[in-house]
């Protein structure tokens, strides 16, 4: 006998539960369609674009740079690369798994569902041996969903990690999906131990949930297991079609299945950090006052985000006692949308820049403080499994503080000021575009244009004066090696980074567009620079201004020299030195292999790694335009968080390859009175200093 089942054996009227399911279906299309209404409340976004690249990332996967891992064939969407594979840390790998066994083997089951419609109705291809793999698979698969659910309750429930904020609606899901595998299992025992187990024992185990369970029923009469199989299916099909009807009218967490799908389908294909133009002269308000500023994108993050709190565990100002979370804030503008969506699509706007109870989004539902505190890192973004944008929705709110309020802190005002009137954020220094390189014999554009690369010195390692010692490293370097590159000098200005940011888009397209100009005046093909914030703005930031140019960091050129032998590193005495990742170099430009290769290549290092390394590195504190916003006085200072990090390995040398973090440190070793022992050290300076 051919082994095989009927899809509605005992069961008679049983394919009535196929117009339960379309009412179902109508009631989740019905909801689906209304949420859909509140997400188009935001501004246009076109996520459309590249949609090749769309489908072939969400279905295929791709390298996966920042780890420098090689995953071919793990998808972004249905794989969940970010959640169970990319990150291996214990405390973010068990979590992914859970999420990959409840996922994986709900679909699993959402398929098998799909054949048997498919094989009842059409043609029957369930049978003989495929059809006994068929049920080895889904019951496997099924046991899965039920294990990931365990650990679920029990990770919630039992070990309650700080960042999971649970909520009822998270425990009915949970419940929800155990009640159904279980009572698909129980159908499924009381059928085999009434059929399989007294006729065709052979079949059963291909079966494993529901053959264990068959003998635990095996001792019951036939008429006992007829009744309650057809009870208990029939309790099954209406639990789980319950189920999807109160998903879909409560908006329940089990939603997030599509939505986050969704959203990393729609994800930023854009550079990472890049932010979004402003149309100066086409625009009416500038940033997000109010929910509805935002663009669509941004609302659907908003459904999209299930609370994981990796976001809050990343974020420096959070972890360091300041009043900002990234999960809090997602939640927060979600509750602004809920609250205010209906009255907009009713047309009940209310007040421009108020929420339905009165309470302002900029200051009240969000306020001030985590607006301003965002170092615009990328590490809440780095980690989030489903791509959702925390620091991009910061970064419009500070537009709209900036160009719509005027309401900015006073120490951010000045720098901002010192840009629009001498070109640079260094309100008071003493210093000149060209005073770092007296007696380096460095041309300027000015008189001599006949380069090859352009040094952009940047407004840091040029008017700071710590920083001009890493200048006077990288021009050092760049003419033993005996490269034909030249300055702006004093017609450099600032590469405006710093202004957008902290949300003055204006002025950074006013800098973007001057400094553009007069390397096209030039014709300027290839930039190098030794600041990390200079080298993300020119290489990605410019391009939609019309500036395309070759933009590299020294650490590549560096690195490129020494590999084709125009530099060698022959001495070193620093010994124990570890290196720090710059967040606009590594998180925003996946650079962290190279910097590493350069301090191997010195004789009598030993590089040492920072527990928080690479991609999960630590900011110092300074990006965002912080560097010029005076650091509030709760909690503990970021640069201080990093510097004890330091301090830990007995290091005598920090590296980095960023002006703001070593400054940032070099403050950080003064608060910690470690002068003697340790030293902050550009990459360049040590080389520098090794190859003389």
């Amino acid at each position: 006998m051919d082994p095989a089942r009927e899809i509605f054996w005992n069961v008679a009227g049983g394919e009535a539960v196929y117009a339960l399911a379309a009412v179902a279906t109508g009631v989740f299309i019905y909801a689906f369609y209304r949420r859909y209404r509140l997400w188009r409340l935001g501004r246009p976004d076109n996520r459309l674009n590249q949609l090749g690249k769309r489908v072939r990332l969400f279905l295929v996967g791709a390298v996966d740079l920042s780890l420098h891992r090689k995953f071919f064939g793990v998808a972004d969407g249905l794989g969940h690369q970010r959640l169970s594979l990319k990150d291996l840390r214990p405390q973010e790998f068990y979590p992914g798994l859970i999420h990959f066994l409840i996922f994986t083997g709900c679909i699993v089951l959402l398929l098998a569902s799909f054949l048997d419609f498919i094989s009842h109705y059409f043609f029957h291809f369930l049978h003989g041996s495929f059809y006994l793999g068929y049920s080895l698979v889904v019951d496997v698969f099924g046991l899965l969903v039920l294990l990931g659910v365990v650990l679920a309750l029990m990770r919630r429930y039992l070990q309650r990690p700080e960042r999971l904020d649970n909520k009822a609606e998270d425990l009915i899901a949970l419940l929800f999906i155990l009640v159904v595998v279980a009572s698909g299992f129980l159908v499924e025992g009381l059928r085999i131990a009434a059929t399989e187990l007294k006729t065709n024992p052979d079949w059963a185990p291909w079966s494993p949930g529901g053959y264990v369970l068959a003998l635990v029923f095996s001792g019951l009469s036939q008429s006992v297991l007829l009744f309650w199989h057809h009870v208990t299916w029939w309790l099954h099909a209406l639990i789980s079609l319950g189920a999807i009807i109160y998903i879909s009218l409560s908006w329940n967490r089990l939603w997030h299945i599509i939505v986050s799908t969704l959203n990393v389908f729609f994800r930023n294909l854009e550079p990472r950090g890049a932010l979004t133009p402003i149309d100066i002269e086409a625009t009416e308000t500038f940033g997000a006052a109010k929910i509805e500023d935002f663009s669509w994108k941004h609302l659907l993050d908003l459904d999209a985000c299930t609370r994981c709190g990796r976001c809050q565990d990343s974020c420096p100002a959070y972890l360091s006692g300041k009043p900002l979370s990234p999960k809090k804030v997602i939640q927060d503008l979600k509750g602004s949308l809920l609250e205010r969506g209906p009255a907009l699509l009713q047309g009940k706007t209310g007040a421009t820049n108020l929420r339905e109870d009165g309470r302002t989004l900029i200051g009240e539902v969000v306020s001030g403080d985590e607006i301003w505190n965002c170092t615009t890192c990328y590490a809440c973004q780095e980690v989030c499994p489903v791509y959702i944008e925390p620091m991009a929705k910061i970064v419009e709110m500070r537009r709209n503080l900036v160009l719509e309020q005027a309401s900015i802190p006073d120490t951010v005002e000045s720098a901002l000021k010192s840009i629009e009137a001498r070109g640079h954020p260094w309100r008071g220094t003493t210093l000149s575009r060209t005073g770092w390189a007296e007696g380096l014999k460095v041309k300027t554009l000015a008189d001599d244009r006949d380069i090859d690369v352009l040094f952009w010195v940047g407004c840091t390692e040029a008017l700071e004066e710590r920083s001009t010692r890493v200048a006077q490293a990288i021009a050092r370097i760049l003419k033993l090696a005996g490269v034909n590159f030249g300055i702006l000098g004093m017609e450099e200005t600032c590469c405006g980074d710093p202004a957008r940011r902290l949300g003055n888009e204006y002025l950074f397209q006013l800098q973007a567009q001057g400094n553009i100009t007069l390397l096209k005046h030039y014709g300027i093909k290839k930039i190098v620079t030794g600041c990390p914030h200079c080298y993300n703005t020119l290489k990605h930031e410019y391009p939609p201004f019309g500036g395309d140019f070759e933009v590299v960091h020294h650490t590549k050129v560096i690195a490129d020299l020494m590999r084709e032998g125009k530099l060698s590193a022959i001495k070193s005495s620093h010994g124990i030195i570890t290196y720090h990742d710059p967040c606009y170099l590594g998180r925003y430009n996946y650079t962290y292999d190279l910097p590493r290769q350069i301090l191997h290549r010195m004789p009598g290092t030993n590089l040492v790694e920072m527990a928080q390394n690479r991609e999960r590195s630590f900011c110092c504190g300074a990006g965002g335009g912080h560097l010029w916003l005076e650091e509030q006085k709760q909690g503990q200072r970021i640069n201080e968080i990093r510097t004890e990090q330091v301090m830990a390995l007995n290091a005598s040398v920090v590296a980095t390859a960023c002006p703001y973090c070593q400054q940032m440190f070099e403050d950080g070793i003064k608060s910690k009175e470690m002068e003697t022992s340790l030293k902050a050290m550009d990459i360049a300076e040590l080389i520098a200093e090794a190859i003389d």
